[in-house]
């Protein structure tokens, strides 16, 4: 089956099982024109390039959905995986459940599930919908005020960490920074290979920030990873400055940010090598 038609297909399926402009929310993308040429009248047709949507299930948890030109290939040795982000809903987060660790089991199965060029977007929806219903909700008593508002925060404000193969062109540079201010978002973008954003802020305006970039045309994009305010050690906003563009060496990165409260464990979890001090700064 054609890619396009592949895709169709689970599309139809899925407005089958859930309800549109409810549960499944299409966001609109540019179409483009397509000729059949195994049609002996070359018929021509228009498709998205990509598929974009948001699905919520049973109010447990929000999937950001990109499925991009060529899913499903159908070739396993040349994949085209969807780009899905989790985002558990208030009736979850009072659960056992570690939003971190659940998305970085997820992201391994989707990479391991995505590997043959099949069609995953149901298989992804079962797993997530099995991994939830098997944990137990327990809700905390909350002490005093100070614990009321620090709970309300934390199931509002998320930082986000997105990591580019690179951030040079000047559209790009002024849409992450323009984006971010209408958002009204804090954080920080780095140009440059690789190009870093982090956006701090709101969870629903977060989500949309990085729905919008995703959209944009890059060599690779992804979202390292999805803090939420209140867990570990992400306890204080960072960014309350606002959001702007800096421009640092490899080794000036870490400092930069340790001195917004990021610790070398959270560099190393995003970027895979450990965030070090220059010995001057750590002798001070």
């Amino acid at each position: 089956m054609d890619p396009h038609e592949a895709r169709e297909a689970e599309i139809e399926l899925l407005k089958s099982m859930y309800t549109v402009g409810k549960e499944l929310i299409f966001h609109d993308q540019p179409s483009v024109d397509f000729i059949d040429s195994r049609s002996p009248n070359l018929k021509y047709y228009s498709v998205n390039r990509s598929v974009d949507f948001t699905l919520k299930l049973d109010n447990k948890a929000e999937l950001s959905v990109q499925l991009p030109d060529g899913y499903p290939s159908g070739d396993s040795e040349n994949p085209i995986p969807p780009l899905i982000t989790v985002r558990l809903l208030s009736t979850t987060s009072g659960s056992n459940v570690n939003e971190r660790k659940f998305a970085s089991r997820f992201s391994e199965w989707l990479d391991n599930a995505a590997s043959e060029g099949e069609p995953v977007i149901c298989s992804a929806i079962d797993w997530l919908l099995n991994e939830l219903n098997q944990q137990p909700i327990s809700v905390p008593e909350v002490a005093n005020a100070a614990e009321t508002k620090s709970a309300n925060i934390a199931d509002s404000v998320v930082c986000l960490w997105i990591v580019s193969h690179h951030i040079r062109s000047p559209i790009k540079r002024k849409l992450i920074q323009e984006w971010a201010v209408e958002l009204n978002l804090g954080g920080v973008s780095m140009p440059g290979r690789p190009g870093i954003v982090v956006a701090e802020g709101e969870a629903q305006k977060a989500d949309e920030y990085w729905r919008r970039l995703r959209g944009l045309q890059w060599k690779h994009i992804q979202l390292r990873d999805r803090e939420v305010f209140g867990t570990e050690s992400y306890r204080n906003l960072r960014f309350t400055d606002g959001f702007q563009e800096v421009f640092l060496s490899h080794e000036s990165r870490f400092v930069w940010l340790h001195n917004r409260g990021i610790t070398s464990d959270q560099f190393t979890l995003v970027f895979g090598i450990p965030g070090r001090l220059p010995q001057s700064a750590c002798d001070n």
